[in-house]
């Protein structure tokens, strides 16, 4: 089935959890942390955050079976305040890295303290917003900042990459049934979306990326051997910047010329930092209070006459929460050139992907 046609297919979401999970234990995680990563994979394409759902699984099985990531790492800590702690990964999977840093975040916190951990010797941890909406669960905002697992940004003004697109995320609790959240990287569009459109064989708007010649293409194969292009110019530059300090600087994770390629590079350890930082809300205000008044303010935002053309205001994430609700119900949409390269990879571990319930057109129609 090819994706050139741009299709996707729809397949039983706890069969693609089990496929994901059964991948990673062939490959040595331990059981616990491959229903984690595979959960926090799945848990991107349910959202329509396709650029870091299982698309991901093949390079971090490629890397996993290279040990250029330790299948059965045990993070520590190696420094710790009372409000603050330092994390060495032990060079394991992204995803299981990070939960645990946020759950030694919480527990520091304990619904009462402002707590941050900092994170090294970790690898790429997929969608942000995975990270910060387990505070955001708890009555506290979250934050989850990384830096990328690939230099393919420039400097403003430079000719050479030496930044990555750098994600975040913040998650608000609110009482309307989900979080507001906030999960961007700092480029036009995250690389992981021009990776998806080159294994399906479709092209990029404009402004995503510039070929290796520093011309604006269209093309996701060219786009990938150039460069991403920040949002607003010099102030997208300068966001990742300082995404990449915060996610590095207190940790001591690779930064610019230390940073290694995570798909080409599958010898040496990534050496990805984090930092992940906690504010609980009840340590500035009644919970009451907070929810009457953020539930005001959404009321306000969604309130606003619509412009032409226009249906609904949407808070930011309640998109993803709505197609998460609907996907869950009738199985997630991934791209058929995906599914393709999750049969390959399977078939190299005696596994078996899911087969598709049924076919769609596009990811919308899921």
């Amino acid at each position: 089935m090819s994706g050139e046609d741009g299709r996707h297919v729809i397949v039983e979401t706890s069969e693609l959890e089990a496929f994901c999970t059964a991948a990673y234990r062939a490959v040595g995680v331990p059981e616990a942390d491959a229903e984690l990563a595979s959960t926090s994979l799945v848990e991107a394409d349910l959202r329509g955050v396709y650029s870091h759902g299982v698309v991901r699984l093949p390079i971090y099985i490629e890397r996993l079976a290279a040990n250029a990531i330790t299948p059965a790492a045990a993070p520590k800590v190696e420094r710790q305040t009372r409000t603050t702690a330092v994390l060495d990964g032990d060079n394991g999977l992204g995803h299981v890295v990070s939960a645990r840093a946020m759950e030694i975040a919480l527990d520091m916190s304990a619904g009462e303290e402002c707590a941050f951990v900092a994170v090294n010797n970790s690898n790429h941890f997929g969608a942000a917003a995975y990270f910060a909406e387990m505070a955001a669960a708890k009555g506290a905002i979250g934050f989850a900042f990384t830096i990328g697992g690939i230099n393919h940004m420039t400097p403003w003004g430079g000719a050479d990459a030496m930044l990555g697109n750098n994600p975040f995320a913040v998650a608000l609790p609110t009482p309307l049934g989900f979080p507001i959240v906030l999960d961007m990287a700092c480029s036009v569009a995250a690389r992981g979306k021009i990776i998806v459109a080159a294994k399906d064989g479709t092209p990029i708007p404009g402004d995503w990326a510039v070929g290796p010649d520093g011309v604006p293409t269209t093309d996701p194969v060219r786009a990938l051997q150039g460069f991403v292009q920040p949002i607003a110019g010099p102030k997208g530059y300068a966001l990742t910047l300082t995404v990449g300090l915060l996610s590095t600087m207190l940790s001591g994770g690779a930064f610019g010329s230390e940073v290694t390629h995570m798909y080409d590079d599958l010898e040496r350890p990534q050496n990805i930092g984090h930092l992940f930082g906690v504010l609980p809300i009840s340590a500035f205000r009644e919970m009451d209070e907070y929810n009457a008044h953020i539930e005001k303010a959404a009321r306000d935002i969604k309130g606003v006459p619509l412009a032409t053309g226009t249906d609904e205001i949407f808070l930011p994430g309640e998109r993803e929460y709505r197609l998460k609700l609907k996907q869950r119900d009738n199985g997630v949409s991934i791209t058929s050139a995906v599914l393709e390269e999750l049969k390959a990879m399977g078939g190299n571990y005696g596994l078996k992907a899911p087969e598709p319930i049924r076919v769609e057109q596009d990811a919308s129609a899921a």
